[in-house]
């Protein structure tokens, strides 16, 4: 492999949702578990505008923003045991800390990084860390629906309680949406009840009407949606919502309809929304509960997984990577970006402005001007 070049190109995002491209040194490894990725591909989230922005109180503000990636190992700290310089991988890196994707060279650590077969396009896999890892935190940490998919027992029932209860997934056409659902089928949680709006026909290719699964539109309102939630519960309690908007009151389209003792409800912005009753357990899916223990903004405030998210991401990393080889976990919808990071400012301006539904921006880092005599070797 030729010798690393000095300095990187790397996108730097302002408050404005501008962005400016900078030559900077390439990373070094200080993490004994961290791994150097030559960056191939990214996907861009709300979030790294929002982060820019300082709309996001509970990460650090970080001019390189970009967490999903998808490319080749470079070099690895001394006691990572999973992978080696050559490998193709897909990685979520440390929110709110340096040496993100949008860059030549990224920093990630072993265990939010998983294998790719030779058969999987970079531009694929890199829709993939950020909305799986925040799905299954959320399914399996915040709200417990199920352990895991060796939980083989159907969503049972509390003693005492009656009727079965259900899944709800609002915002079902994000990225994180889309893949809660996915994740639901691959552990046999069903039915679920999902809440959309211009995405509802990618949404009604992902349920499974078959095991009950059924499709609101949220754009009906607040009450509409209730009153449909509630006739598809047909006297049953609503306990699991996952809430993969989180803002704009959201919440006023489920809750009423939630189990007012035993409900869970996560959201993926923080915040303790003081109308739902006490009797419904709030929190916040926080993806940076992988790398730290998360502390509560307020008694009320429950963010993250608390401990073990290190070793949860480990496991949970083997099996994202199993699940892609298998067929059984499937690729987000994209769009590659024209132009590399110069297109960067194009694409986040649009999730900005809400004119994005059901898709991912994708960024091919090797298409970026200047960049021909950079990637003809390493």
């Amino acid at each position: 492999m030729a010798t690393l070049p000095t300095t990187m190109k790397e996108a730097h995002i302002s408050a404005e949702t501008t962005v400016s491209i900078h030559d900077v040194p390439i990373p070094v490894l200080t993490h004994p578990h961290s791994l150097l990725v030559k960056v191939a591909a990214t996907s861009c989230n709300p979030k790294d505008w929002k982060m820019a922005a300082s709309n996001l109180m509970t990460i650090r503000s970080c001019p390189n923003s970009g967490d999903d990636i998808a490319g080749t190992v470079v070099s690895v700290g001394p006691s990572v045991l999973s992978f080696k310089p050559g490998d193709r991988v897909a990685a979520l890196h440390e929110l709110g800390t340096p040496h993100g994707s949008y860059a030549e060279y990224a920093v990630v650590y072993e265990w939010t990084t998983f294998h790719l077969d030779d058969k999987m396009p970079f531009e694929e896999a890199c829709t993939v860390p950020m909305a799986t890892y925040m799905g299954v935190i959320g399914l399996c940490g915040m709200l417990r629906v199920k352990t895991g998919p060796w939980d083989v027992a159907e969503m049972q029932t509390r003693k005492g309680q009656g009727a079965e209860k259900l899944l709800l997934v609002y915002g079902a056409s994000s990225a994180v949406g889309a893949a809660v659902i996915k994740l639901a089928g691959i552990m046999g949680v069903h039915p679920l009840i999902c809440v959309v709006g211009r995405g509802g026909a990618f949404v009604e290719s992902l349920i499974d009407r078959s095991k009950g699964d059924v499709s609101i539109d949220y754009r009906q309102g607040p009450e509409k949606v209730v009153e449909e939630v509630k006739k598809v519960l047909g006297g049953r309690k609503l306990e699991f919502v996952f809430d993969g908007i989180s803002e704009k009151a959201s919440h006023e389209n489920y809750w009423r309809a939630m189990d007012l003792e035993t409900g869970r409800v996560t959201f993926v912005l923080g915040g303790h929304r003081e109308d739902i009753p006490e009797g419904i357990e709030q929190s916040t899916t926080m993806v940076g509960s992988l790398w730290k223990e998360l502390q509560p903004l307020g008694k009320k405030d429950r963010l993250g997984m608390g401990v073990g998210g290190k070793d949860f991401g480990f496991a949970y990393s083997r099996l994202i990577g199993s699940w892609l080889q298998e067929g059984k976990l499937n690729i987000h919808p994209f769009e590659v970006v024209e132009g590399g990071l110069a297109g960067l400012e194009k694409a986040l301006k649009t999730l900005r402005e809400g004119k994005s539904s059901a898709t991912k921006f994708v960024i091919r880092i090797a298409e970026t001007p200047n960049l021909k005599r950079r990637h003809s070797g390493v």
